[in-house]
């Protein structure tokens, strides 16, 4: 997770940080353009020609030259969290190097002593179809900078690497234009803050550059964007996919080396929520020769890390409308924002995917959707993780599988794929029961961690049924909670909730409803009473619960302002990114349009037409 809790005190510039970029040092480059220096001496081999790789892993490119750039605005926290300091968001050079304009003159960045920028292939599997080899068709990956410990201070913790999306063609463009429309742009910018603040694991949003002549025709001709972005990785599960889809054995194994080595490896220590699980529950770790190998608990981390995401984010009703494996991140999170939305009514039936027929990515199925995707790693990695430590370290298994071992592999890799399953469905439930009661104001310590199913039936699905008969907003329905007079009886603390109850809209009788919600109310106190008792740890549930979340209606209009203009009016995007990025604490959304802010406060009280709403995935 990225967020920082204490204050920075020391800074640095963007432009003089040291920048690596482990990923092109560990894996291997396009075979047609094998070094930096045949790139830029080949003006063609530089290229944004879409084509197959016939080996490794990303090819060297550089942004396309745009006619103008306008830089926008840059996200305070981002910078803060990047050990940036946030007036340095006014300087030429930085918004140079977050645009990709700093990139126009090949000379300037290598002579500072940047690395030389690239774009990732990757396959994926989408919407349950595979698709072969995707890739980085609008992106280009800049620099890895050191992560700042919490005083601002780089060190060796890990690194935090910036790319550009909507930076122009690359060789994984397909037929696609390489563009970013600005209203994508700012859904991201926005949502991707908003998420880490709340403390849903996600990738980030660093600045938003506008191009103001160069357009791309989406529903009509719309202007185009640059968001520079930041995560501790891009590696998805959908660049294992492309290994596979190749059979390619030593590429898949290089890959996996680099994920334990310098993702699953902080401070010498691996594997870090494994090991959690593992204490845990050993009971679900048994196989029969004992004994796990790197391969098999990165396999397991990567499970454990997305099933984590995937209850926060159920938690809390954010929907992401395009949940393939080329959008599943091997480091659990939340990537490449298409068509989401935050659910404003309980509706387990809800897609924010106006493309999505099937409901595929929809709320009640995305648990599954994400297990799906894992299982597709886990065949990808099946050699590895049906090896075993043993075989793994004969010199005569990194040449090839001898016919009388195969057996043996496919036996182990679908035990420990079913392990995984398991492993899964486990750290899921504990993530989803301990971060419902952090909503509900509930000490964790109440939950079986052996069995926390136990506590979701008793508690989480019963709530949700009543949720979902009460047609409440769903995230205002726990702030309402939380500042409940529990001197009242249940009924007519039920009466509270139900005092915009209309016949003409409800599906269920008030009298049934009201009966419902009284037996749940009956079932919290007692949690409510045995955790204030009884536990010190009992967290405050305004921690947890947002006075505020960037709806879809709420970006409709901040895009419809920037867009106004050739120069964009940002004064909405200004205070909707103090607002989404603080959204427990109104004291920093700042004094400007209140009236703005006032109207965005109503949030689940604007109507049915401002509710559930759905997008394409056009962006």
């Amino acid at each position: 997770m990225f967020r920082v809790s204490k204050r920075m005190t020391h800074t640095s510039k963007l432009l003089t940080l040291p920048k690596t970029s482990s990923f092109t040092k560990h894996i291997a480059p396009d075979k047609r353009i094998p070094d930096v220096e045949t790139a830029l001496k080949n003006e063609n081999a530089v290229t944004n020609t879409p084509r197959n790789l016939i080996g490794g892993g990303f090819s060297w490119v550089l942004p396309t030259p745009r006619n103008d750039y306008d830089f926008l605005i840059a996200n305070p926290r981002a910078m803060r969290d990047l050990g940036l300091d946030a007036s340095e968001a006014g300087e030429p050079i930085f918004q140079e190097i977050v645009s990709g304009e700093f990139y126009n003159d090949k000379k300037t960045f290598l002579e500072k002593g940047f690395p030389m920028p690239y774009a990732q292939a990757y396959a994926g599997w989408q919407f349950g179809q595979f698709a072969g080899q995707l890739g980085d068709g609008r992106v280009v990956n800049l620099f890895e900078i050191p992560k700042p410990d919490a005083k601002g201070k780089q060190d060796n913790r890990g690194v935090f690497e910036i790319q550009l999306k909507g930076a122009g063609k690359t060789p994984y463009s397909r037929f696609a234009d390489g563009k970013a429309v600005l209203r994508s742009s700012i859904r991201e910018y926005i949502i991707s803050e908003h998420l880490n603040a709340i403390g849903i694991p996600s990738t980030r949003a660093l600045a938003l550059t506008s191009l103001p002549s160069t357009l791309a025709q989406r529903h009509a001709a719309e202007r185009c964007a640059v968001v520079a972005r930041f995560a501790e990785s891009w590696v998805r599960l959908g660049t294992f996919d492309l290994y596979r889809y190749r059979g390619d054995r030593h590429g898949i194994r290089a890959l996996s080396d680099y994920v334990v080595n310098e993702l699953f490896t902080i401070d010498g220590k691996k594997f870090q929520n494994y090991e959690q699980i593992a204490q845990l529950r050993p009971d679900l770790l048994t196989i029969k020769d004992g004994e796990l190998s790197d391969y098999d608990k990165m396999y397991y981390e990567i499970i454990i890390r997305n099933a984590e995401t995937t209850a926060m984010c159920q938690c809390y009703g954010f929907l992401n409308g395009v949940l393939n494996t080329d959008n599943t991140s091997v480091l659990g999170l939340t990537i490449d924002f298409g068509p989401f939305s935050i659910m404003d009514k309980y509706d387990p039936n809800y897609t924010p995917n106006s493309e999505d027929h099937q409901a595929r990515y929809g709320y009640r199925n995305v648990p599954t959707a994400i297990w799906w995707n894992l299982t597709r790693l886990g065949e990808d990695l099946a050699e590895l993780i049906g090896a075993g430590p043993k075989l793994l370290s004969d010199a005569a298994f990194v040449e090839g599988v001898k016919e009388e071992w195969e057996d043996d592999i496919i036996k182990r890799a679908t035990k420990i794929i079913e392990i995984g399953s398991e492993i899964y469905m486990y750290s899921f439930t504990k993530k989803y029961v301990e971060t419902f009661f952090q909503r509900l104001g509930l000490s964790t310590q109440l939950i079986d961690v052996k069995n926390p199913d136990l506590q979701n039936v008793n508690l989480i699905d019963a709530m949700l049924q009543v949720l979902q008969k009460l047609q409440t907003d769903f995230n205002l329905f726990f702030l309402q909670l939380q500042n409940v007079d529990y001197s009242k009886t249940d009924k007519e603390i039920a009466e509270l909730f139900l005092a915009n109850y209309d016949a003409n809209t409800h599906r269920d009788h008030k009298e049934d409803i009201v009966s419902q919600f009284v037996a749940w109310l009956e079932t919290f106190r007692e949690y409510r009473e045995k955790s204030a008792k009884n536990f010190a740890d009992t967290p405050d549930a305004a921690n947890y619960n947002p006075k505020f979340l960037p709806r879809n209606w709420i970006l409709d209009q901040v895009i419809a302002q920037a867009s106004d203009s050739r120069g964009g009016n940002i004064t909405y995007l200004e205070k909707l990114q103090r607002m989404s990025s603080n959204p427990f604490d109104e004291t920093k959304w700042g004094p400007e349009l209140k009236d703005v802010e006032e109207s965005w406060m109503l949030q689940g009280n604007k109507g049915d037409a401002y509710s559930m709403l759905q997008c394409s995935c056009s962006s």
